[in-house]
């Protein structure tokens, strides 16, 4: 009898509530195409093809929601830092996919170790699900070791292969490289494509652009004057230009483009004596090599590849005058070496524009010629290399500049006293007491529902052994009580934080008071306090600065712990 009335408890309540309650399983879809099929017949590979098929799939499996699609186009399956399943895996990890569907295992990727990696060690331990529809694979009721040598032997086809077409591939660019027909996707400023993009032709009103800036070189003129002449007469930056004659797409152009980098490139590149270079950088899958920078003797130059724009004259005295300009140059920073080396920067990567949220740049300026005086200047890195358009002019002196972070701490020195003198009167109040009680209400009613949650998950298997849950209505209850378990557990976690936030804000040892504590009584500053105190500096336009202190986080809940405190009591 009690067998019987067991299990018709199990089958008019526990199931129906499981069946109405659970949801379905919250579903993501990867579609991924490769770098050497994109733009080509691809065999069906495509990513619409891929994704229908995963759709197709999900149509009969009521269980499974898709939640959304991810897909990366032109990615090499070779490795995993992809834009789309980066952000599929952060989904996983926050819980928003639960399950990932891909067409077939070549598709998630070529990789055979870092594939069993995933399959065997990441989403087990994630409690994701994963399902490759092609071999017919799915983690949830793979449990034969027939079928997991399978999936093994696939991953180790998949790594072949692409070992096999990047061979092919480095091969045949190898090959126009030496022969002078390969061609670079983007073309040196001061060329465009012929009309079948075989070859370069001069693109006249650009190059006339680049003569001038070669010949005023010659002439001595430095780089920022060659720049200041080029944005004086309205020219358009190569960026600019490149996009508008249709020889490089995109509308991310940042600044005005004129800046000393770009005027040095122009001034060292051989592709305008008609030399084409290939070579400079490497990726070779077949050999395990990721992409890197060569060395020069492995570089391949082929002379005499296009026309010129420039004699190779006029390029190799630009060239010496290059080096005089930087042995000048280097001469100079050794003569004041000793000067500058007694101008400490404190703010070293500490130091940002508020507007761009780049770092500053510190520079020495000479400001007495006879007497050889520096001082001490904050400069806006991207105002600096790329003009006026994409940031204003950020600057303030070093000198000004410790003068305000120094007043800033000495002020937060007299707010850190007088929260310690108020949490000392508070610490055992009314309100405290009261604010404590509750976290720990909190915590006590989600371990009891965590308890009551263990014991009905410990009786179902129970129930599928003894016949009164079938095998769909076990694995059914078993997702559904795992998934309510998990959300109870992030519940628990974070009332144990806020718990633990609290009573680290009201205590005499937080860190943000501790770390007051421990810089009061300072009279200067130096790069040790500004390293034990400052987590950055914010410049603004007119030398109006904003300091970040390191444990920010700690004295906001303090404060919010002490208003709290103040309502409860």
């Amino acid at each position: 009898m009690a067998r019987k009335s067991r299990k018709t408890q199990a089958q008019n309540k526990p199931v129906a509530e499981v069946k109405k309650e659970a949801a379905a399983l919250p579903t993501a879809i990867y579609a991924r195409l490769s770098v050497e099929n994109s733009g080509k017949d691809d065999d069906g590979n495509s990513l619409q093809n891929q994704i229908a098929v995963c759709k197709d799939y999900l149509e009969g499996c009521p269980w499974l929601r898709l939640t959304e699609v991810y897909s990366d186009n032109g990615k090499t399956g070779t490795v995993f830092d992809r834009p789309a399943w980066n952000r599929l895996m952060e989904d996983v990890r926050t819980g928003k996919a639960q399950c990932i569907v891909v067409r077939d295992l070549s598709r998630f990727g070529r990789d055979y170790v870092e594939t069993g990696n995933y399959l065997e060690k990441i989403f087990p331990a994630l409690g994701t699900r994963f399902i490759s529809v092609k071999e017919g694979f799915d983690s949830f009721t793979c449990g034969g070791s027939m079928e997991s040598l399978s999936v093994s032997l696939q991953n180790l086809v998949n790594a072949i292969y692409s070992r096999d077409i990047s061979k092919k591939v480095s091969t045949a660019l190898r090959a126009q490289m030496e022969t002078g027909t390969f061609r670079n996707r983007h073309l040196p400023y001061g060329y465009l494509w012929n009309e079948d993009k075989t070859a370069y032709v001069v693109d006249e009103e650009a190059a006339a652009v680049v003569r001038r800036i070669f010949q005023w070189k010659l002439q001595g003129v430095s780089l920022y004057r060659i720049i200041d002449q080029l944005k004086a007469e309205g020219v358009e930056s190569p960026e600019r230009r490149k996009r508008r004659v249709g020889t490089r797409t995109g509308d991310n152009i940042q600044g005005e483009g004129w800046c000393p980098s770009t005027i040095r490139g122009i001034l060292q590149n051989r592709a305008y004596i008609g030399e084409l270079i290939c070579g400079k950088s490497e990726t070779a899958i077949y050999k395990g090599l990721k992409k890197h920078i060569t060395e020069r003797d492995n570089w391949i130059i082929v002379p005499d590849a296009h026309p010129p724009l420039v004699s190779i004259t006029d390029f190799e005295a630009v060239e010496r005058q290059m080096r005089e300009d930087s042995a000048h140059r280097e001469d100079r920073m050794e003569w004041s070496a000793e000067i500058r080396a007694g101008m400490v920067d404190l703010f070293d990567q500490k130091i940002f524009c508020a507007d761009c949220g780049r770092r500053m740049y510190y520079k020495r300026q000479r400001i007495q010629r006879k007497d050889v005086v520096f001082r001490g200047v904050y400069d806006c890195s991207t105002h600096v290399r790329r003009g006026h358009e994409t940031c204003f002019k950020h600057a303030i002196r070093q000198d000004a500049l410790n003068e305000k972070v120094l007043n800033i701490i000495r002020d937060q020195l007299q707010v850190a006293l007088d929260y310690e003198k108020l949490l000392k009167t508070m610490r055992g109040g009314a309100g405290e007491t009261s604010i404590r009680e509750k976290h720990r209400a909190a915590v006590s009613s989600i371990q009891l529902k965590l308890n009551a949650l263990k014991k009905k998950r410990a009786g179902l298997y129970e129930s599928y052994a003894e016949g009164i849950l079938n095998e769909e209505e076990y694995a059914f209850a078993k997702q559904t009580y795992e998934g309510q378990y998990e959300a109870l557990s992030r519940l628990l976690d974070e009332a144990v934080e806020r718990r633990e936030r609290f009573l680290e804000s009201i205590s005499p040892e937080n860190k943000w008071l501790v770390m007051m504590r421990g810089v009061a009584g300072m009279t200067e500053l130096t790069r040790e306090l500004v390293d034990a105190i400052i987590e950055k500096v914010l410049v603004y336009g007119e030398g109006r600065i904003e300091v970040v202190l390191n444990y920010n986080d700690v004295f906001s809940a303090m404060c919010e712990c002490v208003e709290q405190i103040k309502e409860a009591g």
